[in-house]
């Protein structure tokens, strides 16, 4: 059952364009044990539809645990998570896996694709399984590919590509199911200067498409984008700054 601050939190979305609450989130790994690691305290974040926001923080500051937690990969210890009006943190994992294949795009830091799988392979992973025609999974495929310029390998062993060609492929495999929600954890991590400026291309494009994007890193040049909408920043599991760009049209 849905308490009143969830009811209140539901009912109060769309009202200032939020697609995204995060309330009063603690992540306790180890839980009332001896070892246990404290990675996020008392998070609260509301992200608006459309909006672009930056997590920065250093490793181990909890900005990774955060994204997983908004889609609904780690439940949080107290506190909640709704999205698109879904109370996520309370949803069964079956439900959750659901709801995160239909709704979220999740950019991994070390991409998480299956080395001796083809591009194509890859790239319908989360559509499997799904109850769509094998027709309209290679048409949603083929468009996934197109888009982010990696058609021509689609045959092509993942183990064989670039370190370019493995994140526009895992970008593809993200974004098949055209989601709303965009998360990508530490992208430009393992990424030279060239293929940064590439991803931060693709991400100027996704934005203008009106996705809403959350971008966990601790890359300056992020801080630099004149397209983000606000500046998160997260040190020892907790926001110790929330800064909202602002901008002159």
């Amino acid at each position: 059952m849905i308490n009143r601050e969830e009811a209140r939190l539901k009912k109060d979305e769309g009202v200032n364009g939020e697609i995204i609450f995060v309330k009063n989130v603690t992540k306790i790994y180890n839980f009332e044990t001896n070892k246990e690691i404290v990675a996020l305290k008392d998070i609260n974040l509301n992200v608006k539809s459309g909006e672009f926001v930056i997590l920065m923080g250093p490793s181990g500051s909890g900005k990774s645990t955060l994204l997983s937690v908004i889609a609904a990969l780690t439940k949080p210890t107290e506190g909640r998570v709704i999205v698109k009006n879904e109370p996520l943190s309370k949803l069964p994992d079956r439900f959750a896996a659901l709801f995160r294949r239909e709704n979220i795009g999740f950019i991994f830091q070390k991409f998480n694709l299956l080395e001796d799988l083809s591009v194509f392979d890859n790239v319908i992973l989360p559509l499997i399984p799904s109850d769509i025609s094998s027709k309209l999974l290679e048409e949603k495929a083929y468009e996934a590919m197109r888009k982010f310029s990696i058609e021509h390998k689609k045959d092509e062993k993942v183990r064989k590509l670039s370190g370019g060609e493995q994140q526009r492929c895992a970008i593809a495999r993200a974004l098949i199911n055209n989601p709303n929600i965009i998360l990508a954890d530490e992208p430009t991590a393992n990424l030279d200067a060239k293929l940064t400026a590439d991803f931060i291309e693709i991400l100027r494009g996704l934005k203008k498409e009106g996705k809403t994007i959350i971008v966990a890193t601790h890359d300056p040049r992020f801080e630099k984008l004149e397209f983000i909408d606000a500046l998160v920043y997260i040190q020892d599991g907790k926001i110790v700054k929330n800064s909202a760009i602002q901008r002159v049209e």
